[in-house]
């Protein structure tokens, strides 16, 4: 596993000038946006491309009228990850699977992978619990985190995943460390707190040596379906088109929020980052740090630094390399 990947060098996943190759392994729908729609989506708007595999594929949504619904058999999932991996992406976000088996195959044929691994681990949410078996979780943190350069839970998720005990309230440094010490190199953890009088929401970042909130407008009324996709699937389309995770998720939370704000009944009421995109121009403003912070305030998306503690403090004593996936 190569940890130390340029994100703005041209690689062996760019298919010619300017157009690097994402991969995407997680489930997909026939109408709407989710998963694997969600990086189409975003990719071909941006001037990426994608290759993906298919975990589960739905008609559309859980609830939609019609809907079908069918999980990959492993032997067509494995071969599915196979062609993904032969392709070589420059970057691959590993998203929904629904069995250990699923994850089993990914993590083993990752082996053979050099580039760039984004996990969003799609296990549940605070509402609803948990999505799948709990031997799906544990998989994916056995498995597939100690293999990820970046991982992006929602809380309830990192929660999951670091065993919190709900009668104790870690602080912030301890959810993003907890998370380091699984793997990854760069952690994310979206939704981790909503404010519903104000109507904003925070998420966390660190690369191990910066501590950042992500403060963004929260839109309660939209039931939000394919948010979390949208996010994670715009990550690592903007790392693969050159920006630093930290700016790649600042602008991926602003696409997030205009996909929410856009949704309308398609497929079952699902985010639209097609809608998002048509009148949003970031890249230009994705490949310097102060740039992508200045031009996401405009749609109130701000950052401000988790400061240490005597208590504490960041994983690393000194900054990474600004041309490391870490940075």
């Amino acid at each position: 596993m190569n940890t130390s990947m340029s994100t703005t060098r041209q690689s062996d996943g760019d298919i010619g000038p300017g157009f690097p190759l994402v991969g995407s392994i997680q489930n997909g729908v026939g109408m709407g946006f989710l998963g694997n729609q969600c990086v189409f989506a975003v990719a071909n708007a941006l001037g990426a491309r994608v290759v993906c595999a298919q975990s589960q594929h739905a008609s559309a949504h859980g609830g939609f009228a019609g809907r079908t619904n069918v999980i990959a058999e492993p032997g067509q999932f494995r071969r599915d990850v196979s062609f993904l991996i032969a392709q070589r992406p420059a970057v691959l976000n590993v998203g929904y699977l629904p069995k250990p088996i699923h994850v089993e195959i990914t993590a083993e044929l990752l082996d053979d992978y050099k580039g760039v691994v984004l996990v969003d681990p799609v296990i549940g949410d605070a509402k609803k619990g948990l999505y799948v078996r709990a031997e799906t979780a544990r998989a994916i943190k056995e498995h597939l985190l100690p293999l990820a350069q970046m991982v992006m839970p929602n809380r309830f998720e990192a929660e999951v995943l670091l065993g919190i005990n709900p009668e104790r309230t870690p602080s912030e440094h301890e959810y993003l460390n907890g998370l380091f010490e699984a793997g990854p190199h760069t952690a994310v953890i979206t939704s981790f707190e909503r404010d519903h009088e104000k109507k904003r929401m925070k998420s966390l970042f660190s690369n191990g040596y910066s501590y950042y909130r992500i403060i963004s407008p929260f839109n309660p009324g939209y039931p939000a379906h394919g948010v979390g996709d949208t996010f994670a699937g715009a990550v690592a389309v903007f790392v693969a088109l050159g920006a630093s995770p930290f700016a790649a998720c600042v602008l991926s939370t602003t696409l997030a929020g205009l996909a929410v704000a856009n949704t309308t009944t398609y497929g079952g009421a699902t985010v639209d980052p097609v809608a998002a995109l048509a009148d949003w121009r970031p890249l230009g403003y994705h490949i310097d740090d102060d740039k992508t912070m200045k031009f996401c305030a405009k749609w109130q998306v701000t950052t401000e630094q988790i400061k240490a503690t005597a208590y504490d403090g960041p994983r690393l004593k000194f900054a990474p390399p600004k041309n490391k996936i870490t940075y």
